[in-house]
């Protein structure tokens, strides 16, 4: 018998008597769920009301576990999908925020040597502005499969993969949010997906308290992942237009999760009015605007660069330094 009706009087009740999901639950039923043992109006009705409660932790990483698990048992080319770096674009930006300069942190990224794999959806009728929009310019491959996202991952270090090729159960999930007018806990779980099960995972929320929520659900995914798994060291932030993408114009905190645990970092503003520019941006930014890309390009890639670190402690002014070094080899090449 389904967990869905105990699930929804759990989070409806009354104010006093009301709670929310544990791990356990929302684990469990969003594995019924895709086991087509729970009906698809019953489970929006349950999401709609975590979503008016704001969701946890525990909830996020209860059902963001089991779209992993149901995803890599269902399509086994999706575990021999690896990067070292997982990018999720799903946000996009305000047109006034300027185009998605973070694609240039992952394309210098990749010509440095790291495996970049850049995965995100569109919603209908949005007006923003989308890394997937912004591919060719900066000769990243639009995968439709799996396998050619890997073969470009072997060949380029870098691809695009949307999220209707590998995770089409979550496409139809957000879709709820048009037929209700309500996002839910399912915009959250999407980003948090890592199909590459790389090392090193962005995530960029716009609401405040979300890049707390993401690493805690993080951390806690981490604890009940099988030995023989990726230590994987998750950095979230506020990200410009809620994208992954740093901003940095703005001071704010960061929340590393590991699976040791969650630690909340302040970084202050960092703009360098030295870093060498391109000639041109191939997305079409104005001149007066290649400052702050490039500014935005090196956050960037030293968020990476810090996560990678983690291991021999490197500190921020390292991973800037790094960074800048990653971008003064980017620029020169673009040159």
């Amino acid at each position: 018998m389904s967990s869905i009706i105990e699930c929804i009087r759990t989070v409806g009740r009354g104010e006093r008597s009301r709670k929310p999901l544990s791990y356990q639950q929302a684990h469990l039923v969003m594995t019924e769920y895709l086991q087509g043992q729970v009906p698809t109006g019953k489970m929006a009705m349950l999401m709609m009301l975590i979503r008016v409660q704001n969701e946890t932790a525990a909830e996020v990483a209860g059902f963001t576990l089991a779209l992993r698990e149901y995803l890599e048992s269902s399509s086994p080319t999706l575990n021999q999908l690896k990067a070292d770096v997982d990018w999720p674009c799903f946000a996009g930006k305000r047109e006034l925020q300027g185009a998605p300069w973070h694609l240039y942190s992952a394309k210098a990224l990749a010509m440095n040597g790291k495996s970049v794999l850049i995965h995100g959806h569109i919603e209908a009728g949005t007006k923003r502005l989308h890394a997937a929009n912004f591919l060719d310019t900066l000769g990243i491959t639009y995968c439709n499969s799996i396998e050619q996202a890997q073969q470009e991952l072997e060949k380029n270090r870098i691809a695009y993969l949307p999220l209707d090729v590998y995770a089409p159960q979550v496409v139809d999930m957000l879709r709820w949010q048009q037929e209700y007018g309500l996002r839910t806990p399912i915009n959250t779980c999407a980003r948090m997906l890592n199909p590459s099960n790389a090392k090193i995972s962005l995530r960029g929320s716009f609401h405040p308290g979300f890049p707390k929520l993401h690493a805690e659900a993080e951390y806690l995914i981490q604890q009940q992942i099988h030995n023989g798994k990726p230590d994987i060291c998750t950095v979230s932030f506020k990200g410009v237009g809620g994208e992954s993408e740093f901003n940095p114009k703005v001071s704010q905190s960061l929340f590393c999760a590991t699976r040791n645990g969650v630690e909340e970092l302040y970084w202050d503003e960092k703009l360098n009015p030295d870093l060498p520019q391109l000639v041109q941006c191939v997305m079409g930014t104005d001149t007066d605007k290649l400052e702050l890309l490039a500014n935005t390009a090196v956050a960037g890639i030293a968020v990476v660069l810090w996560a990678a670190g983690q291991s021999s402690q490197m500190s921020r002014d390292q991973a800037i330094n790094g960074a800048e070094r990653v971008w003064q080899d980017y620029v020169n090449h673009a040159i």
